[in-house]
């Protein structure tokens, strides 16, 4: 129950009751009830008709009507019961087509997203590979041109070393000829 409901119960609570039946105050009001006019209970009738059908009826037992009053109750409860199961099935029914819909949705759009992402990064990755490529075969050029040049000093060391040695040569005979 909301808490308006709550407070509306509480009001209604509050408020005084008017016997239809009591005198009014109301001097000018003709539609005023008044007790003489209109009588609760006509005695009259009910003393004269005692083998009436309504006479019969009054005179069922009492745990019948008890009895009849609980069906009628339990009658409505079950039906309200059974339309509360129906309410909450059909609920469940409704959110859960809501939450699969929603999921399909964003299946749909994670697959999109992953398509796009796949894309570029097969883009780059083409292009992380050919870099990779281009960057072992300039390491191949550089080691060759560095082998190059090893033994092109090494020939050099070689070349100068004979050339020392020829000049030491040279010399010693120059001073032992002088």
């Amino acid at each position: 129950m909301s808490t308006e409901e709550q407070k509306d119960m509480k009001r209604r609570a509050k408020r005084p009751r008017v016997d239809p039946n009591l005198c009014s105050d109301d001097s000018q009001n003709p539609d005023a009830i008044a007790p003489a006019n209109n009588p609760a209970v006509d005695t009259s009738v009910m003393a004269s008709c005692s083998s009436g059908s309504d006479m019969q009826e009054a005179r069922q037992p009492v745990q019948k009507r008890i009895q009849d009053f609980k069906g009628g109750i339990t009658q409505s409860l079950l039906a309200k019961r059974k339309q509360f199961a129906k309410d909450i099935n059909d609920s469940f029914r409704s959110l859960n087509e809501n939450l699969q819909s929603i999921f399909k949705t964003q299946q749909k759009s994670r697959q999109e997203l992953h398509s796009i992402h796949s894309q570029m990064f097969e883009s780059l990755y083409q292009k992380w590979l050919g870099d990779v490529v281009r960057a072992r075969e300039q390491e191949e050029r550089l080691n060759l041109i560095a082998q190059q040049q090893v033994k092109v000093l090494q020939k050099a060391v070689e070349d100068h070393e004979t050339k020392m040695e020829n000049a030491k040569d040279m010399c010693d005979t120059f001073l032992k000829v002088w």
